[in-house]
């Protein structure tokens, strides 16, 4: 006789905020002044919890999870996939993207934590087994700061050369010029032999991004990250004759904003960030085309150890195909040196790398532990609630 799924009984939000010293740090485009989150915590009517994370102004995105959680509350905890896609299409004029899938992509993540909880396994083996338990990262940094760039992106570079990292992406598109003086600097520090990413956070038009492609060239660039905006349909193709693969993701939602791009291979490498996407249900979707067209899969990882946890297991997951024994490009983890205390700050153990190299939690669930004691020092306490069934 088969076991009833437990409920889903509870949910409570954390929206949380961290105010970034001397006026923050970002991309070219912009400077946030905060770090924010808002932490889901979801517990089933067995009384296992899950964890998971939205990305997004904890002020608005709150009632967006507010919302998306009375979709679920009540329903069996492994009933996922239905219930958010059904909400998309009654609801597409206004679920389509943005906010309300940022609200659902928390609740989504902290359901998949709470059933593999329930089995006692990590989320890997639900999304079709772990094929690795290790992952390379790269040093997320070389940030822009007020009042110029090569001094910080100098500092920048050398501690992450100091941590043991071989593979880093920093920050460009503040024009031709800059952005030649910013890859020769960390192709200096990173040596020869170490994989640079660079990352124009869209700020750029089709012209600009094909000159500082060319330009950057021969600096052996790994990827190019978001030269533009997703939607430039017609700008993308013209980047191509660089050579650099190119990669997005970060601003995509659902299997459904993927799929242009990827079916057009405009991308070399997806990326998908499970707090934006609509969390693993639909990070699990967009690797499977990803795969259908042979285009690699990297998430984008912004946001606390939360967001970092679920990223490993999704890493875990990912098929090495189409590449064999001798896999040249395996995942990486992106991993953020930002000053974010929201990263380390949240969880009892905080993930961290050794020599560039990452360990994949082997617990269950997420296979890490909420500091939840913690979590009181960055409150939005104004805009925290609770669901119960």
């Amino acid at each position: 006789m088969n076991t009833p799924s437990p409920t889903v009984s509870r949910i409570q939000s954390f929206p949380l905020e961290f105010v970034l010293p001397d006026g923050g740090h970002g991309a070219s485009k912009s400077r946030p002044s905060a770090r924010t989150a808002t932490l889901v915590k979801l517990t089933t009517s067995d009384g296992v919890v899950g964890w998971g994370e939205s990305f997004g102004p904890p002020r608005l995105v709150a009632e967006f999870i507010r919302h998306a959680a009375q979709a679920v509350i009540g329903r069996p905890v492994d009933q996922r996939e239905n219930v958010w896609l059904d909400l998309l299409t009654r609801s597409y004029h206004l679920t389509g993207a943005g906010a309300p899938v940022l609200g659902f992509s928390g609740i989504d993540q902290a359901m998949w934590d709470a059933q593999a909880r329930t089995y006692g396994v990590p989320i890997s083996s639900l999304l079709g087994g772990a094929v690795r338990d290790t992952v390379t990262a790269y040093a997320s940094t070389g940030f822009f700061h007020q009042g110029g760039d090569a001094g910080p992106l100098r500092d920048y570079m050398q501690s992450a050369v100091d941590e043991g990292f071989n593979a880093a992406k920093i920050k460009i598109g503040s024009g031709l010029s800059h952005d030649l003086e910013r890859v020769a600097i960390a192709r200096d520090l990173l040596g020869d032999k170490g994989l640079l990413m660079v990352d124009y956070n869209t700020n750029a038009t089709a012209d600009t991004a094909v000159r500082s492609l060319a330009a950057i060239a021969p600096f052996g660039i790994h990827w190019a990250e978001e030269p533009l905006l997703p939607d430039d349909t017609t700008g993308w193709p013209l980047l191509r004759a660089s050579g650099i693969p190119l990669a997005a993701g970060e601003a995509l939602y659902t299997r459904r904003g993927f799929r242009e791009p990827i079916s057009n291979r405009r991308i070399d490498i997806a990326q998908p960030n499970l707090s934006v996407c609509g969390g693993f249900t639909e990070a699990k979707a967009i690797a499977s085309l990803a795969t259908a067209y042979d285009i690699r899969v990297a998430p984008h990882v912004w946001g606390t150890g939360v967001l970092l946890a679920a990223s490993l297991q999704f890493i875990a997951s990912l098929p090495s195909t189409p590449f064999g024994e001798l896999n040249p490009y395996p995942p990486l983890l992106e991993l953020d040196r930002g000053e974010n205390p929201l990263r380390d700050g949240v969880l009892h153990e905080p993930i961290s790398a050794t020599n560039g190299e990452v360990a994949i939690p082997p617990g269950p669930g997420i296979g890490v532990e909420v500091n939840e004691a913690a979590l009181s020092q960055w409150l939005v306490a104004s805009h925290a609630f609770e669901v119960t069934a």
